[in-house]
């Protein structure tokens, strides 16, 4: 396989993989202290709400590891309505946010007959702001203050034995327009470990094809299906022979590509650079009528 072959095959694989920028991870925090609402909890001491706690398990390597997490289960209460916040997040460059959610969700029909409001979904919504300005009170806890994203529910299955607990991931997204975001959690009566958090944004990555370098770009926000044009510029040394552009999918890899740069005179691609050709000296010593002479001519190579 020639050089050339071997570098459009390693830009067509860097093409195909896209970024993630994380903005939020709870898995690598030592504690969370988010804002929680109970509005039933001054009068009542057995609606507990949302509870911060650990969760130890073992992962892919078999190292004991533990995430802090977000526990309700207030199943025996009639009209449950547990609000858990997250701190503001910054979008920085984001133009879509997504939510990663790793959750276990008690099974109702393993609860005694006497529990009053056992549900089997939660909420999950967001808040856009310029600023953080939350408190314990503002945004006001109601679902007419913040914007749906989805009732979850634990689609990978529930379970009803501690010794069998069913992890569900859900992921969601939506498009900001402000630099920020609270993301809620509103439980109404289900029992459930919210085991972690992870919000991040998808870019298409940096890339030299073409002799023409792609910065990293983020991708559309309008909807998942939106696709961004991003221009290339050409690298040291070439100019464009068609404008060259790219377009960065939702799904954070580039398609379509455009256009090309070309080397200048006295210049030769290497890979997807244009480097300087050699100069070779070469001296010629000339003997005519008893007399010698030498002189230097120079070869590209």
């Amino acid at each position: 396989m020639s050089l050339m072959s071997v570098v459009v095959l390693a830009c067509a694989l860097c093409a195909a993989t896209a970024n993630e920028v994380v903005l939020l991870e709870t898995t690598t925090s030592s504690t969370l202290g988010w804002t929680r609402y109970n509005p039933h909890a001054s009068v009542d001491d057995t609606t507990q709400g949302w509870l911060e706690e650990s969760y130890p398990h073992y992962d892919a390597s078999s190292n004991l590891v533990s995430w802090r997490s977000y526990v309700v289960c207030d199943v025996n209460q009639a009209q449950v309505n547990n609000w858990l916040r997250t701190p503001f997040i910054e979008g920085g460059q984001a133009e879509r946010l997504y939510i990663e959610v790793k959750f276990s969700m008690r099974d109702c029909t393993h609860f005694p007959a006497t529990v009053r409001s056992c549900k089997e979904t939660f909420s999950l919504l967001y808040f856009e702001s310029e600023f953080d300005f939350a408190n314990e009170a503002m945004p006001t806890w109601n679902s007419r203050t913040y914007s749906m994203i989805d009732r979850i529910a634990a689609d990978e299955g529930r379970f009803s034995d501690n010794n069998e607990v069913v992890i569900n991931t859900e992921v969601r997204s939506i498009p900001i327009s402000k630099r920020g975001v609270y993301f809620a959690f509103h439980d109404e009566g289900a029992c459930i470990s919210l085991l972690s958090v992870k919000v991040y944004y998808k870019t298409c990555p940096n890339i030299t094809i073409n002799h023409a370098f792609f910065p990293e770009t983020p991708t559309a926000g309008r909807d998942i299906s939106s696709i961004k044009q991003t221009f290339g510029q050409c690298v040291p040394n070439s100019v464009q022979s068609v404008t060259p552009t790219y377009l960065c999918t939702g799904g954070g890899v580039w398609d379509l590509l455009r256009g090309s740069c070309e080397c200048v005179a006295g210049h030769q691609a290497i890979g997807q650079q244009c480097e300087g050709r050699s100069l070779i000296v070469v001296s010629v010593l000339t003997e005519r009528f008893g007399y010698s002479w030498s002189r230097n001519l120079i070869r590209v190579a």
